[in-house]
């Protein structure tokens, strides 16, 4: 009866900001590039949930009540990476709330209103693709906050990409998607303007 409460989420990663503040003099090129490379995937990950979201309104007249609520568990579940993903960029020092998602949001709400169904799905697809190479992205990232011993970083990494792993995997369990990946994974400026 009480599922309507909210549970805060008692993972380590909600801890203040200052938590992940850079060390001294140390890592601060790395953490922009860092900065860079999620912002990226953030907006893959808004531009997602805008396909998932015109798929869920196109579906408000139909009666398969499960497809619309995989739909709307999709949506919630991109929405909830992104603003976690936002989180982190803003814990590293990168631009502030209200700066790109908005742009992203109004133009991908556009183009996915204007797609096909199927289209809807197909990209929704290349965009799962795109975040499931955020591991493989990261992975140098990673390396060298062991060897700096910049742990907070390493923390901030492995939270993201558990983050969008759930998602992934959310959408590869219900989803009928299969673009094919790329040969070599894109560019951060690749992921962040591809449409």
């Amino acid at each position: 009866m009480n599922s309507h409460k909210r549970v805060q989420d008692s993972r380590p990663y909600t801890l203040a900001v200052s938590q992940y503040s850079a060390p001294p003099a140390a890592g601060v090129s790395e953490r922009m590039a860092l900065t860079e490379l999620m912002e990226g995937y953030m907006t893959t990950t808004l531009e997602l949930r805008q396909y998932v979201r015109s798929l869920e309104a196109r579906l408000r007249n139909v009666s398969f009540v499960d497809v619309r609520q995989l739909f709307h568990r999709i949506g919630d579940a991109s929405e909830r990476c992104a603003s976690f993903l936002d989180e982190r960029i803003q814990d590293l020092g990168g631009y502030s709330r209200n700066s790109a998602p908005n742009g992203v949001s109004a133009a991908h709400e556009n183009i996915a209103d204007t797609l096909s169904f199927a289209g809807c799905i197909h990209q929704i697809g290349v965009r799962t693709n795109t975040l499931a190479t955020f591991a493989s992205h990261t992975k140098s990232f990673m390396d060298r906050a062991v060897i700096n011993g910049d742990y907070n970083s390493l923390h901030v990494m492995t939270d993201c990409v558990y983050q969008i792993s759930q998602l992934i995997a959310l959408i590869q369990i219900h989803l009928p998607t299969e673009p094919s990946m790329p040969a070599t994974p894109p560019s951060p400026s690749l992921v962040r303007h591809s449409v």
